[in-house]
């Protein structure tokens, strides 16, 4: 109990620790936009539109200071003096994400600088800052580094104007380098860095610091004030508001996402802690009843003592110290199986093997906080038992009828601890079913045999799509090749207000865009209700819409939209077709509305669908391909199954969590089983010789030894099931799209426990049954 408690504590304290090792991290804030949906109710987004960002940055009092943020995913190259491929080329690795910042950036985070100048490293168009160790990758130490020149994408030259120590691991950034904002302006070309009131993209974000923690209110009150009149053209209500969401949210707040760190939600942690209690409870609750149980060993001892002139307080404080050395010796092993299962921990949260774990003083002050806590907690009732035994009938061994069975504490425990094992199991059964219907759920569209991988949207890249696509197209169990700006199911959000045919005001909600190319329709399996598919196009030529779309604007019938115009800033876009909806987002929320066309400017991802065969060689060819025609650029390729699986890793580490950590209860809950039943079939022995004597058969021996504990863990089924129904209920609420609890799930957790229970009593049981009644009738 001690150790499983212990993990769960580093697992909440790492979490909890996201990005408090910042100055002034509370009063530091990201401005993060939120849209009132008829349909969806709220969306959450972190866009700033860049008008938006403009108005803020000079207009709100309160800030401190502001600084805007840009994410990109490019590589880094070190070019080739002598021309040609670069000698080295670097590329970010899952949960990384760049970006370019405003200088004011390094002064609203003080992250250590090893080399440059805080104030002017960000300031110049084409600088960089690199992290101390992409500084070494790219060179042969970080010293050697600055001043040097290296290229984004192999593109874009930039110098190295400072170094940056490594990022904590308790940081939501998960940024190689820095560039600077200039940067974006001085390249508009290769970053199509533009926008909006009307448009709006997840990368373009701000964050800002208060002068005053205070004044948050205040600035709250400004900050929904910005874009009044721009976000309520046309006569509409209002639905779209700027709020400032706190830094000390940023990790634990799933809704908005952050830059590419893993977010944790606060009720899950709430659920990891409690779940910690409960398994300490539990093993207290086994303690309790073992040493009352076996307080009639102890008794005439008791007795004596007291004969002798031994008073309550001095045996209270005998049997707590007994308990006291029991715990201290559990402390030592409980901590050396939680370090040794450490490494472990990966599978069921982000904690690093490297964090230092004695080291900490907030985890030894917790082994002793838990020491004393424990020792009180389950030393005390047995130690005021035992103290208060009367020394005659002590003596007499009057004590010793007081068995297990007949104390009201000793079932109740019992039954708390199969409460608590059972609905852990419940809650296992419960998310690993919910994550097969997320795995089996038709989402739309076809996800199975598709390979992805990102290429970058500068001009040069453009120009030889062409020749990627037919080098991918001649890899013989390649069937299709997309190139898109994201497949179907994806974390990145791209809106735009808009109007639709001849009304003259926009549309009261954002239609999210993907833009794709001739094959996505084929290679991704969408399905059209009306009308065809985009014809091949460089450009915003028509588009295709979903149906939610549609239901939005009041359209019953798929085929009276053919024809009509989406119009979005000053592209008229006809509708050709009408797709099915599929999933753009998680299952948590609702389908939103999606329009899809063609733009090869914003094409930066290529889908192939691969036959079976040859799996490994194609991939290989694949990468061969790429390399060919994109020498200077990094392939980082991945199925699109396990992209779409790693939005619910949280949920499946959940589940995970449940499963060990109920599995642990159970089994702790077995081990006070065995010793009560041990103690019971001890205390009853010569009553099971007298019966086997007058005939009674070995299988009425066990179902009289085992109905007791049994019953007891049917009475904890029957508390556990209603509590685990409403608790995983309000789980599953997070879902739009989720099972059902079912009556098998509870049927299974009940019958495995009263199984597990039986095979644990039975053991005693048959022990006793089978015994020598002579033996047992045999006086002292």
């Amino acid at each position: 109990g001690i150790a499983a408690a212990l993990l769960i504590f580093r697992m909440v304290h790492y979490e909890l620790s996201f990005n408090k090792g910042f100055n002034n991290y509370d009063r530091t804030y990201r401005v993060v936009r939120n849209t009132n949906t008829p349909t969806r109710g709220m969306v959450y987004n972190t866009c700033t539109p860049l008008p938006a960002m403009e108005v803020l940055q000079t207009e709100i009092s309160q800030f401190e200071t502001s600084a805007r943020v840009y994410e990109l995913w490019a590589n880094i190259t070190i070019p080739n003096p002598n021309g040609g491929a670069p000698e080295k080329k670097f590329g970010l690795a899952n949960q990384q994400v760049a970006f370019a910042a405003d200088p004011t950036f390094l002064d609203i985070f003080d992250f250590e600088l090893l080399a440059g100048d805080r104030k002017t490293a960000l300031a110049a168009p084409n600088s960089i800052l690199l992290t101390k160790s992409w500084a070494e990758k790219c060179f042969t130490n970080w010293e050697a580094a600055m001043g040097q020149t290296v290229l984004i994408d192999n593109l874009v030259k930039v110098k190295v104007e400072g170094i940056l120590a490594d990022l904590p691991m308790n940081c939501d950034f998960r940024f190689p380098y820095l560039i600077s904002y200039e940067t974006l302006k001085s390249n508009e070309d290769f970053f199509q860095h533009t926008g909006s009131w009307g448009s709006c993209s997840s990368n373009d974000q701000l964050y800002v610091q208060l002068e005053n923690k205070n004044q948050l209110e205040a600035a709250s009150k400004a900050v929904a004030m910005v874009g009044e009149k721009q976000y309520n053209r046309g006569g509409q209500i209002r639905n779209r508001y700027h709020h400032l969401q706190p830094l000390a949210d940023l990790h634990f707040d799933n809704r908005y996402g952050n830059s590419g760190s893993h977010t944790t939600s606060k009720t899950q942690l709430k659920v990891l802690s409690f779940i910690g209690l409960l398994i300490l409870l539990i093993a207290c609750f086994n303690f309790i009843n073992l040493a009352t149980a076996q307080a009639s060993l102890r008794a005439k001892e008791v007795g004596v003592r007291k004969t002798l002139g031994g008073t309550p307080i001095q045996l209270i404080r005998q049997f707590m110290t007994e308990t006291g050395m029991i715990v201290f010796v559990a402390l030592l092993m409980g901590a050396l199986f939680a370090l040794w299962a450490t490494p472990f921990l990966k599978n069921i949260s982000e904690v690093p093997d490297s964090l230092p774990f004695f080291s900490q003083p907030l985890i030894l002050l917790f082994l002793v906080a838990i020491g004393i806590t424990i020792t009180c907690l389950a030393g005390f009732y047995p130690a005021t038992v035992l103290a208060n035994y009367q020394p005659l009938e002590a003596i007499r061994s009057k004590a010793a009828k007081q068995g297990f069975g007949g104390q009201a504490l000793g079932k109740s425990l019992v039954v708390l601890q199969f409460v608590i094992a059972q609905a852990l199991i419940i809650g296992a059964l419960v998310t690993i079913h919910q994550l097969d219907y997320i795995q089996s759920k038709d989402l739309g569209f076809a996800k199975d045999l598709i390979y992805t991988f990102p290429f970058s949207e500068d001009k040069e890249t453009i120009a030889r799509q062409t020749a990627l696509k037919q080098n991918l197209l001649q890899i013989a169990d390649i069937e299709s090749v997309s190139f898109n700006s994201d497949p179907p199911f994806s974390q990145n959000t791209w809106q735009s207000n808009f109007n639709f045919a001849s009304r003259p005001e926009d549309a009261n909600f954002q239609i999210s865009q993907k833009f794709v190319d001739a094959d996505y329709m084929q290679t991704y399996g969408i399905k059209l209700v009306a009308g065809k598919w985009l014809t091949a196009s460089d450009t915003s030529r028509h588009c295709v819409v979903n149906t939610t779309t549609l239901k939005k604007l009041g359209i019953t019938d798929p085929k009276e939209a053919l024809g009509q115009t989406i119009n979005i800033g000053r592209a008229r876009l006809p509708i050709v077709g009408v797709t099915s909806d599929f999933h753009t987002k998680s299952l948590k929320v609702e389908h939103e509305p999606l329009l899809l066309t063609t733009r090869k400017e914003f094409y930066g991802q290529a889908a192939m669908k691969i036959r079976t065969d040859n799996i490994p060689q194609t991939i290989a060819a694949i990468e061969n391909a790429f390399d060919k025609v994109l020498p200077e650029q990094i392939f980082n390729g991945s199925f699109f199954d396990e992209d779409i699986a790693r939005v619910y890793q949280n949920e499946a580490k959940l589940s995970t969590t449940c499963k060990l950590f109920g599995l642990l209860a159970i089994f702790i809950s077995c081990l006070g089983l065995f010793g009560l039943a041990t103690h019971a079939a001890t205390q009853r022995v010569k009553e099971i010789g007298i019966r086997k004597v007058l005939g009674a058969s070995i299988p009425n021996l066990i179902a009289l030894l085992s109905k007791d504990f049994l019953i007891l863990v049917l009475i904890a089924l029957i508390i556990a099931a209603p509590l685990a129904w409403y608790t995983m209920n309000l789980w599953l609420d997070n879902f739009v799209f989720r099972t059902h609890l079912h009556w098998w799930v509870f049927a299974i957790a009940g019958v495995s426990a009263l199984f597990i229970a039986f095979l644990t009593v039975s053991y005693q049981a048959v022990r006793v049954a089978v015994a020598n009644p002579i033996q047992a009738l045999k006086t002292e």
